[in-house]
């Protein structure tokens, strides 16, 4: 069997003579499978979404404070903009994957492409021949290709959202509600609840509707996994970075007391830094074998226009939080000095 699957390595291909694209990853020599990719899920809008994200977490974590101590944020529009990215996401991977039913091998497809570095032997028996990528693909192929191609911008969307979501709830009901004094209004609770449940079941019918259920359930554990990858390798990486500052800044401070004959300890914590550093480098070898890209493979560059648009306007919303935070807690502190001078003049 001559799949997707195999066109998606040109590396292993006959590519003489031909061209290869700026952009795309999977298919630097075939544009035609990125036909109907949409610039929505590039890296630009994506990034756009990160920021949105954060900027909600800014927001209700430094949220002003009520009369009885507690923080309420509730529905602001960072949020909005930031659940309204992956419903569109969800209801767009439920439509595409309703138009392919008639399809076929549609879920090993979205697969092999989602984790090109998979060995795929035991999904099926695969035709090993070199292919000569200079003659005309089937048009059965370049069709099942665009389609898996498209769904590779909405689901690590979802995903992503679920996984922010699940961590946020399992850390609100593990005590973070009332450490921090932290405790969301009744609508703001609800309208997060309602996103993550339509995602979820949407997702769900798009994973039944892909006719393969092992393939599907494949699919799912592994693109439900990715985000906990990467939001460790993430933490393990600016542990690892900000570790091994740090232990140069306490060398260097060790060296000067030693040169001034001056008893010093000498620095501490590298070992923490060394097992932050083999856990991200362990994590980079995972990813990076998979052949896993980081944002979708929709042939769009974060030097196009709209992507640059979409980056600038979610950079602009997180500037604005974090300078309205700022100046919320600015405004607190003043207000706390202004009562304490009220007390002590009253007590004169």
């Amino acid at each position: 069997m001559t799949s997707i699957c195999n066109y998606s390595h040109p590396e292993l291909q006959i590519t003489k003579g031909l061209t290869r694209q700026d952009s795309g990853i999977l298919f630097p020599y075939n544009p035609e499978f990125y036909k109907l990719a949409s610039g929505l899920y590039g890296p630009g809008t994506l990034y756009c979404w990160y920021l949105l994200i954060i900027s909600v977490i800014i927001n209700w974590l430094f949220h002003k404070k009520d009369d009885k101590g507690y923080r309420r944020p509730g529905v602001s529009n960072d949020l909005l903009a930031a659940l309204a990215y992956p419903t569109f996401a969800a209801t767009d991977a439920l439509i595409h994957g309703l138009r392919i039913l008639k399809l076929e091998y549609r879920a090993l497809a979205i697969f092999c492409l989602r984790n090109p570095g998979v060995d795929l032997n035991g999904f099926g028996t695969f035709n090993h021949t070199q292919l000569d990528l200079r003659l005309p693909i089937p048009p059965e192929i370049v069709t099942l290709g665009q389609h898996a191609i498209d769904l590779g911008g909405p689901l690590p969307v979802c995903y992503t959202f679920m996984f922010i979501v699940f961590v946020s709830g399992i850390s609100y009901f593990a005590g973070l509600k009332d450490q921090f004094y932290w405790e969301p209004t009744t609508w703001g609770k609800r309208l997060v609840s309602a996103t993550y449940g339509y995602v979820f079941l949407t997702l769900t019918i798009f994973h039944f509707s892909l006719g393969d259920i092992g393939i599907s359930m494949a699919l799912c554990m592994d693109e439900a996994l990715l985000p906990f990858i990467l939001a460790f390798l993430l933490l393990f990486c600016a542990w690892a970075s900000l570790g091994t500052l740090v232990w140069i800044v306490a060398y260097i401070e060790s060296c000067y007391w030693c040169y001034r004959e001056r008893d010093y300890e000498g620095p501490k914590g590298v070992d923490g830094s060394v097992w932050a550093a083999v856990m991200a480098g362990f994590m980079i070898y995972y990813v990076k074998v998979n052949g896993t890209p980081l944002t979708p493979d929709v042939a769009v560059s974060i030097s196009d226009r709209d992507q640059i648009a979409a980056l600038i306007g979610g950079i602009v919303t997180l500037c604005f939080t974090v300078t309205h935070s700022i100046r919320a807690h600015s405004k607190k502190d003043e207000e706390a000095e202004g009562e304490e001078m009220e007390r002590l003049t009253g007590d004169v």
